[in-house]
């Protein structure tokens, strides 16, 4: 028996709900690649990544290319979570003056600056006909935890900081022929920040807002031929003017602030290639526009604290991976990565210590049943050494340190063919 379009919908509405709670309550961001947070997938978290913008077993590829949605028939859902659990130490800090941070009175060690954190992702399609679907994903594409201790001296260049947002994005796919379908969509898009400085345990600043921000997406799926695919997909860049507070301890005050910035735009090329009958070949190049971010200028009254120079360059990914489809039920999958970062050497600081990385990554999906497929990935990045290098200016004595690190990823998703199980449809 057919479901009622009233009762349709009805499902339809909660999943949605459920999707934003559940993002909404475990969403936090983490140490990533300047601070865009890349894990919105299981699936190619288990090739690093490599075919990401390409239609897989799942629906994750909607993150990348919105024209995947017309790879999917009938109405699916999946729900993503992925663990990082990222470590970036720094010990022997000094002066610039070369003083040991003990001779002064503060900590040489940073601790462990990056914190655990479970970022969820969740995609829903619905094909409206043979020409037109409808897609939805939500999820938290930038972000940052990160905590130097208390007492340590970098904590008087950055203590705690934070940056977290939520992204819903509704979008439209076409399918023009079986070689070409097109996809659109809107990005609707929350930002919140908020980041301090301490000096021996007491805060001594502490700056903070929020804003929303809208963008859009843009792809196409090439299928020239049976087994091959190339997918081009692209964010676009989202302008936030974050509304809030600035706390001085100088001058014991909190007053008004906003802080200008823009979350960068992003295009990703992808290939999926078939191999003979079992060995599918994944690759992907990725850009991301972190020259945009040049400064953070803090704008307050009656004091502006002084601009800080970020002057960040683009950062490339550049992937290459495998699939190897075991059975009917299994597949395995593989992949490498080379990340360059978007931090230069010259303005790297102790809140995003970031520095080019590889990652190493494996994964498996698994068919279940006819109406639910499950994924895991897991990923080790090496991350080069981030030394940062601050000139003293008074009252601060400036900072060497060198930031140790790497990052360990466990991911999971569920695909689910929503109409099949709850309809038989």
């Amino acid at each position: 028996m057919r479901a009622s379009f009233a009762g349709t919908w009805r499902s339809r509405a909660l999943a949605g709900a459920a999707s934003l709670l559940t993002l909404g309550l475990l969403a936090e961001a983490a140490l990533a690649g300047g601070y865009a947070i890349r894990e919105q997938s299981a699936e190619y978290q288990g090739s690093s990544f490599a075919g990401a913008a390409t239609a897989g077993q799942g629906l994750s590829s909607m993150f990348w290319n919105p024209a995947t949605v017309t790879a999917q028939t009938g109405w699916k859902s999946d729900y993503n979570g992925a663990l990082i659990l990222p470590s970036s130490k720094a010990t022997g800090q000094t002066t610039a003056g070369g003083i040991a941070a003990n001779l002064i009175g503060y900590s040489g060690s940073s601790g462990n600056i990056g914190k655990a954190a479970v970022v969820p992702a969740s995609y829903t399609s619905y094909q409206l006909n043979d020409m037109f679907w409808l897609g939805l994903a939500v999820n938290a594409p930038f972000g940052m935890k990160t905590e130097n201790d208390a007492n340590a001296l970098s904590a008087l260049y950055g203590y705690k900081s934070e940056i977290f947002t939520l992204n819903i994005n509704p979008m439209v796919g076409v399918k023009l022929s079986d070689m070409l379908s097109v996809g659109f969509g809107l990005q609707v898009n929350y930002m919140e920040g908020d980041l301090s400085t301490a000096n021996l345990g007491t805060l001594t600043s502490r700056v903070k807002g929020d804003d929303w921000g809208v963008g859009f997406t843009a792809g196409l799926l090439f299928t020239p031929m049976d087994g091959t695919q190339i997918g081009i997909g692209y964010r676009s860049r989202i302008k936030h003017k974050l509304e809030g507070s600035l706390y001085l301890s100088a001058l014991g005050t909190t007053n008004p602030a906003s802080v200008k910035t823009t979350l960068p735009d992003m295009l990703t090329v992808s290939v999926r290639q078939r191999v003979g009958e079992r060995f599918t070949l994944l690759g992907s190049v990725e850009w991301t526009n972190w020259s945009v971010l040049k400064t953070f200028d803090v704008e307050s009254s009656p004091v502006n604290p002084p601009a800080e120079n970020y002057n960040w360059k683009d950062g490339w990914l550049f992937a290459i991976g495998g699939e190897y489809a075991l059975n009917d039920m299994l597949t395995l999958r593989a992949g490498y990565a080379y990340e360059n970062s978007p931090v230069p050497d010259a303005t790297r600081n102790v809140r995003v210590p970031d520095n080019d990385r590889h990652w190493l990554s494996v994964g498996l999906s698994y068919k279940a049943s006819d109406a639910i497929r499950l994924h895991a990935g897991y990923t080790h990045i090496i991350v080069k050494d981030g030394d940062v290098n601050i000139a003293a200016a008074a009252p601060r004595p400036g900072l060497v340190a060198s930031y140790k690190q790497h990052v360990n990823i466990i991911a999971a998703s569920i695909t689910v063919d929503t109409g099949k199980l709850l309809f038989g449809q």
